[in-house]
């Protein structure tokens, strides 16, 4: 199974959380009482994403936390990088990595770097703003508002 770490969920689930009011300075006990997430491990990700450059730190007695750039301009790529670095599916791909006792003799090592770029592709294809925009309800909590289908006899 290929799964995110919980750390890069949670900060999926922050940086969405601050998106949803962009012009407010959001503090780190307000965005833990909001999503339910433990509030030191807020404050270790926040601070990850601002070292990061997705996050501005506001101190003072009004302080907190404000995306630095517009969320049409981050991606979720960038938030899982800020988090757990490169997007890596597998050891080999590590260009450090020189451990591998099967490098010399393995025949899908490059085919692991073409999906491991199509997998970082998609990530970087998908906005924080999409991430927060309203799912569309094409079945809708209206039903009953519908005029019933037809049925074809």
């Amino acid at each position: 199974m290929i799964k995110l770490s919980n750390l890069a969920d949670y900060a999926v689930v922050l940086m969405s959380h601050i998106a949803l009011r962009p012009d407010h300075v959001h503090p780190a006990t307000e965005i833990a009482g909001n999503t339910g997430i433990p509030a030191p491990t807020v404050s270790k990700i926040l601070g990850m994403l601002v070292r990061a450059d997705l996050l501005t730190s506001h101190r003072g007695l009004n302080g907190g936390f404000s995306l630095k750039s517009d969320a049409d301009e981050i991606t979720i790529a960038n938030i899982i990088e800020a988090v757990d670095g490169p997007v890596q599916l597998t050891n080999c791909l590590d260009v450090a990595d020189d451990g591998c006792d099967f490098q010399a003799s393995c025949g899908t090592r490059g085919q692991w770097h073409r999906i491991n770029q199509a997998v970082k592709a998609a990530l970087s294809s998908v906005r924080l703003s999409e991430m927060v925009s309203p799912i569309p309800d094409f079945i809708g909590s209206d039903r009953e508002d519908r005029p019933a289908a037809k049925t074809v006899n």
